[in-house]
């Protein structure tokens, strides 16, 4: 029913791969077959020495302390998610206003799938339904019920089975909706948290937010690590195997929105193909960067990874994929599924051999780290 999907941003999708997101969070789609492609360089090829001049990285300190505002910024987003909405029974639907509605979609006088919903709260006029949708609630009132005949554009990603074609959504006004926001006190805390007051909630909050603060003190101290170390070079060779992992990394996301052309994708993002290259570029050097500092660090400390360990790793994504709820499947279709969204730009086994070893390069430098409280 949604004119187009909302995809996440390029930045996101490139965090995603510089923190080695898990296998178990990966869904089973297809890159693109537009992207690029490529055999991966192993950082074992690479002497860092000459790459990286490393700065102090052991006794780094990380601040764990928790501000006020910190404490407060919790609260705003709380006070946020959880407003007061009062539920307006007579009136008339405007642009830019929140109103519920039930809407059933037919083609052919038959319901279609994914065309009909009760209890939808939408906001006129950026909804996010297909042209026509919330110019033909505005105007209505609370309680009426309308047909609204429309057409799917002819270049409809969700589901291009309904593109081009005609329906007729029969929409019912419940109500409109007004946010107002909230007192916080100890009953909106007791009413929205598993806490009982303010008091309680912020002692709480502290105490999460420096624990989790403690939890990443090894991430942390790695940015600190990395401001102060030299790039003396940055190999071509790797940034161009962390271009081709990106750039197919980007081309399945934009297939697993249903995106079959990868310059829509681009245009849905307000993204050019310049500006993608301009990005794609930046993003390879900085994780091509992050892969050196991590190898460095390793070598100085004599950490690596073994084939064991790697194994271990695909055996346990393999165990995972029947726990996680997904399909069993065994470490052919992992393969299969791997290969599906990265291509030739990274193996399996070096995709596991990176990030144990940045897993481990971080919980050194967590255990070194000087925790300030």
């Amino acid at each position: 029913m949604k004119k187009q999907i909302t995809v996440i941003s390029i930045v996101l999708v490139m965090a995603m791969v510089m923190t080695g997101c898990s296998w178990e969070d990966v869904k089973s789609k297809f890159v693109g077959k537009d992207s690029a492609s490529g055999t991966s360089i192993s950082l074992d090829e690479i002497d860092t020495e000459e790459c990286v001049t490393l700065g102090t990285y052991k006794g780094v300190e990380v601040d764990c302390t928790v501000s006020d505002d910190e404490i407060q910024s919790q609260i705003d987003t709380l006070l946020n998610n959880n407003p007061n909405v009062k539920k307006i029974k007579k009136g008339t639907c405007k642009k830019g206003q929140s109103v519920n509605i039930d809407y059933v979609g037919k083609m052919n006088g038959k319901k279609f799938d994914g065309g009909s919903e009760e209890g939808r709260t939408i906001t006129l006029g950026s909804s996010g339904f297909i042209d026509g949708f919330d110019d033909g609630v505005i105007g209505m009132k609370v309680g009426e019920k309308k047909d609204l005949k429309l057409k799917f554009p002819s270049d409809y990603q969700p589901n291009p089975d309904l593109a081009g074609k005609d329906a007729v959504f029969t929409v019912t006004v419940n109500h409109i909706e007004k946010s107002e926001a909230a007192k916080f006190d100890d009953a909106f805390v007791k009413k929205n948290t598993n806490y009982k007051t303010v008091a309680e909630y912020k002692t709480k909050t502290k105490e999460s937010l420096a624990n989790s603060k403690k939890e990443s003190a090894g991430s942390t101290a790695m940015e600190t690590v990395e401001k102060n170390s030299k790039f003396v070079s940055v190999p071509e060779e790797l940034k161009q195997s962390c271009s081709n992992q990106l750039d197919a990394y980007y081309h399945y996301m934009a297939t697993s929105y249903n995106y079959t052309d990868f310059k829509t994708f681009l245009t849905q993002m307000n993204m050019t193909e310049d500006a993608y290259k301009k990005t794609l570029a930046e993003g390879a050097e900085t994780l091509a960067k992050s892969q050196l500092l991590t190898a460095a660090i390793a070598a100085k400390e004599n950490l690596s990874v073994t084939d064991d360990e790697v194994k271990k790793q695909i055996s346990d994504a393999v165990a995972a994929s029947a726990s996680s709820g997904g399909e069993k499947m065994d470490e052919n279709a992992l393969r299969e599924q791997f290969k599906s969204i990265y291509g030739d730009s990274i193996t399996l086994e070096e995709y596991y051999k990176i990030n144990l070893l940045n897993e481990k390069v971080i919980n050194l430098l967590k255990e070194n780290a000087k925790i300030k409280e």
